[in-house]
Formats: C-alpha cells, structure tokens, sequence
C-alpha cells in the first residue's frame, strides 16, 4: 500500500515532527556523555556539575542533529530532495517542533546569545545536510570547528573519527525513521484536531 501513497506537503509536515520529537529524544532523554567525550569535551559524570556546559553542548548537538536529520531524510526518500518545497516543508517542521520541545528542557536555559549561537549553527548545519557534501565526517568537522573556533580543517582526526561513528548512529537511526514513515500510511494523513 505504501508506494501508491504520495509524498506531500502532509507527508513531510510529519516526517518533520517525527525528525524532531528523535532529535529531542537524541539530545535529552537519550543523550549520552560518549557523544561529548568523542568530541573530546570533559563531561562531569556528577548531574549538577557543570550543567550550564552540558546544556550548550546538548543544544549544539540538537543543532547538529537537525542537519543530520535532514540530511537522512532526503537520501531515504527521494521525492523529498527532488521538491524543494517539500524539503523546506520538511525543515520548517522540524525547526518549529524541535524548538517546541526543546523549551524547556535546554532553550530557556541558555542565555540570548547562546539562542542565537544555536539558531546559526542549526542553519549551518541545515545547510550541509541539504547539500551534496553532507557525510558523517563533514558534520564531525562542522560540529568540532564550532566547539573550538578552529577552521573545520584544523580539527583533531582522532575526534573527527570517533565523532563521525556517533553522527553515523544518529543517520542510520534517522534513515530507518524516514523509511518507517514513508512504509506507514498514517503519515500521509492530517492530524485531527481534538475539541475539547
């Protein structure tokens, strides 16, 4: 039944909000301190230490899943990278939903300028999953260079290699998402609204 169902803008506005609840499962419930020790960020394994870095850095990776779910997304179903509406359709989404979500467990946490750090590196990162150079290693290298400040060039190959396996689980994780969506004929269904 599933391939006589046609990708829309329905279909992508939930495959969007599918992204973003698994992006806020990957960044907060799910998240794991081996993400920021392979990219070589201390991480106190004491829960009230350190909380302010540990947020940014859950915001970062939350950035950078965006892309990565993006980027996941149009390689599993085509129809979505080849209209570019339904693409952004996908993004803006997921962007609204994520961001919703992620309220307040790690955005009313940060300070303005750390919002504002987060929304430019999800752009960046949105841009390179929609681009034809999106790999694990060129988001590991995006990721690290804004860490660091450093060039992407500049950043540490044994990061760069053990960050790239942590993006690697996060694409496959997206992928099986975006395919399990397009199998399912729900998804190519509005949500009603309930009265209440």
């Amino acid at each position: 039944m599933g391939d006589k169902l046609t990708v829309d803008k329905v279909f992508a506005d939930n495959l969007g909000t599918a992204i973003g609840g698994c992006v806020r499962d990957q960044s907060v419930t799910l998240f794991s301190s081996d993400i920021a020790r392979a990219a070589g960020v201390p991480w106190n394994p004491i829960p009230f230490f350190g909380r302010a870095e540990k947020t940014r850095f859950r915001a970062r990776w939350a950035a950078l899943l965006q892309g990565v779910g993006l980027w996941a997304a149009l390689t599993a179903i085509p129809e979505l990278a080849a209209e570019e509406k339904l693409s952004r359709k996908v993004s803006s989404q997921m962007q609204a939903y994520t961001d919703a979500i992620l309220k307040s467990p790690l955005l009313e946490a940060l300070s303005e300028a750390e919002v504002r750090d987060y929304t430019l590196l999800r752009q960046r990162f949105m841009r390179l999953g929609a681009s034809p150079e999106a790999s694990k290693d060129a988001f590991a290298r995006a990721f690290l260079s804004a860490l660091s400040g450093k060039s992407p060039a500049e950043t540490s190959l044994e990061h760069t290699r053990r960050l790239s396996e942590e993006i690697g689980a996060a694409y496959s994780l997206f992928t099986k998402l975006s395919n399990a969506c397009k199998a399912e004929p729900l998804s190519y269904e509005r949500a009603s609204k309930k009265k209440s």
